[in-house]
């Protein structure tokens, strides 16, 4: 065997390898819209676009069931962090309003009292009143809120071409490991191919 062909046939199965992964990773996404081939019964499009609405389905009951839960997100808005939250917003809020529609002939002094006593007040009901109102409205919440419907719903909503650039930004370098992995994979095919040809020579 000629010494170059002991380095192309490897250089070939290297650059197949890498070729055929390059084709599956684009496969992943194009084409968007399904091609049909005269003659055959079938279409050619990505495996994204073709199971869109099956993935993003998919997607929603494994964020609701594994990852975030209705009742999740009202414990955590009964959280210290964001009961602070709210109160400073709702105070703000409601002390404008109080001061604004407050008549000009008040003094300022008093204006400034009952602000400061309208401020204190809420600061001190109001993480009790939000509790409340979390804990009663968390049953009808729970029924009526489902967030695999809303992920589904918002998957759905997506251009195909928007998927993909979200995709590619979570998995760009895992998916140039494939591409490289195909080479990296033909380049030893080829040197067993090489072996073969050696051993049976």
């Amino acid at each position: 065997m000629n010494w170059w062909s002991i380095i192309l046939i490897p250089v070939i199965g290297a650059f197949i390898g890498w070729v055929t992964n390059l084709i599956a990773v684009k496969a992943i996404f194009k084409p968007y819209e399904p091609i049909h081939i005269l003659g055959l019964p079938w279409a050619i499009q990505g495996v994204v676009p073709k199971q869109r609405a099956e993935l993003a389905r998919s997607i929603g009951e494994v964020v609701e069931k594994e990852l975030l839960k209705v009742e999740d997100l009202l414990d955590q808005m009964k959280s210290p962090e964001v009961l602070n939250q709210i109160t400073h917003t709702a105070n703000n809020s409601i002390r404008a309003m109080v001061e604004e529609r407050m008549p000009v002939w008040v003094p300022t002094t008093v204006r400034t009292v009952i602000l400061e006593m309208l401020g204190d007040m809420l600061n001190k009901q109001m993480p009790q009143m939000i509790r409340q109102i979390i804990d009663q409205a968390s049953g009808s919440v729970v029924e009526k809120i489902s967030l695999a419907q809303l992920v589904e719903d918002k998957m759905n909503a997506y251009e195909i071409a928007h998927l993909e650039n979200i995709i590619l930004k979570v998995a760009a370098k895992e998916l140039k490991h494939i591409e490289i992995i195909g080479g990296v994979l033909g380049f030893l095919i080829g040197l067993v191919q090489v072996g073969i040809v050696f051993l049976t020579t």
